[in-house]
């Protein structure tokens, strides 16, 4: 390939790199036109079958979720704000009443297990700060029992190898993991409380009064 030819494309190529480090988009935007209206948030989904939604190999009495359908839901919710209740509109099949009590009651206990989950997480997490903590202070006080003694150099250097140890840990716990097991437990406690409704057909169009109010009436009773 020609000199000119190589410095061409590297120049493009220079120029694309530039173009995309520069680019940028209105996130909050797209997340508003997209899932956010009236203070809630949508996601609409279309179904061709009761077993999109509750996973084939469940028995009667003990549903379980189909893994893609909750993947779906988790994929979406992850673009929608912490602070906004999560509609859930199931669309494109007619079901039962009982099979929709199902249905409801199967989103409700997945999604409510794995806010257990993160409860567990954090009550590790409070356990594990604790138990620092006490090491710490036991740590502390047999560095300066040591110090008073004579001719300990090696284990007063061992008890302070153990002092800063735990003095770096807790801050990692406390302000770093805990920090993060909230948020995951926040973002869980949102997908717990999805209120779930059903239409045969998918309508783009604002939620009528109604219907908003049945919404803010069954979160109130959450």
């Amino acid at each position: 390939m020609p000199f000119t030819k190589r410095l061409s494309r590297r120049s493009r190529l220079e120029k694309n790199k530039r173009h995309f480090s520069r680019k940028k988009v209105d996130y909050y935007k797209y997340v508003k036109d997209f899932y956010l209206e009236d203070g809630l948030a949508y996601i609409s989904c279309n179904v061709k079958d009761y077993y999109d939604i509750i996973d084939s190999r469940s028995v009667e009495g003990y549903e379980w979720l189909d893994e893609s359908f909750a993947w779906f839901i988790e994929s979406n919710a992850f673009y929608i704000p912490i602070e906004y209740p999560i509609v859930l509109e199931i669309c494109g099949k007619k079901f039962t009443q009982e099979q929709q009590d199902t249905i409801i009651e199967t989103i409700g206990d997945y999604y409510e297990l794995k806010l257990g989950d993160k409860q567990m997480d954090l009550n590790r997490n409070t356990y594990r700060l604790i138990t620092i903590l006490i090491f710490s202070i036991i740590a502390v006080i047999g560095a300066m029992f040591i110090r008073g003694l004579r001719g300990e150099t090696m284990m007063f250097e061992l008890s302070l190898i153990m002092v800063w140890f735990f003095v770096w840990e807790l801050p990692d716990l406390l302000i770093f993991e805990r920090q993060e097991l909230k948020e995951e437990k926040t973002y869980a406690a949102q997908l717990a409380s999805i209120i779930v409704k059903f239409k045969e057909e998918f309508v783009d169009e604002p939620v009528d009064e109604e219907e908003k109010k049945e919404i803010y009436e069954i979160l109130e009773h959450q």
